[in-house]
């Protein structure tokens, strides 16, 4: 198996979840990395992709596991074949799944045009409650972990998998409590629990 880090930029951050997969899968094929499949009548490629990342949120952080035979120099040979936008940053070959939809809990994120706020006061709070998109009104307190500026930039990490917050609906909510509005989100790193670096 090889666990790959890769990018979802230039124009790549459009691509639906399933888009994506069908993506690496023809990038594969075309590459002449052999996958694995599944059992049962309907068998298909072993592909592992992080949690799905909101249409248009760029990444420099996305995570995949697949299963091959391949042990050869993967990351040259992947990017020559991958679309604009999709390349791989990094790779190493894996006894197992690395299951980095369930590994990853936090997520940190960069994002410009959110209008300036006192950032102590903000994370003070106790509880910070938003509408969901299923119109739900839920307290994201607990998956804010960290908000910082640098320059133009609102710098912050927020909770992944079952304790996910969209970045795109964290800078919504802010754009209307401090006016401007959120551009260029752009996901920079991931991390496993105890804040360990994917």
């Amino acid at each position: 198996m090889i666990a790959f880090k890769y990018t979802k930029i230039d124009g790549a951050e459009y691509l639906s979840h399933l888009d994506l997969l069908r993506h690496i899968y023809r990038t594969l094929r075309r590459a002449g990395i052999p996958l694995n499949y599944s059992g049962g009548f309907h068998a298909h490629p072993r592909i592992f992709l992080n949690n799905p990342l909101g249409t248009g949120i760029k990444s420099v952080a996305e995570y995949a596991t697949i299963d091959t035979p391949f042990t050869g120099n993967f990351k040259p040979l992947f990017n020559a074949f991958s679309p604009t936008g999709v390349k791989c940053l990094d790779w190493k070959i894996v006894d197992k799944n690395q299951n980095y939809a369930n590994c990853i809990v936090k997520c940190s994120y960069s994002a410009a045009g959110v209008g300036e706020f006192d950032i102590p006061a903000f994370m003070a709070q106790d509880k910070i409650i938003i509408t969901d998109l299923r119109g739900r009104e839920v307290d994201i307190r607990p998956r804010i972990y960290a908000v910082e500026r640098s320059g133009d930039r609102l710098l912050f990490t927020l909770g992944c998998g079952e304790n996910n917050l969209r970045p795109d609906l964290f800078c919504q909510h802010l754009c209307s409590q401090t006016g401007g509005h959120a551009t260029d989100i752009l996901k920079t790193a991931s991390y496993m629990s105890g804040d360990e670096f994917v």
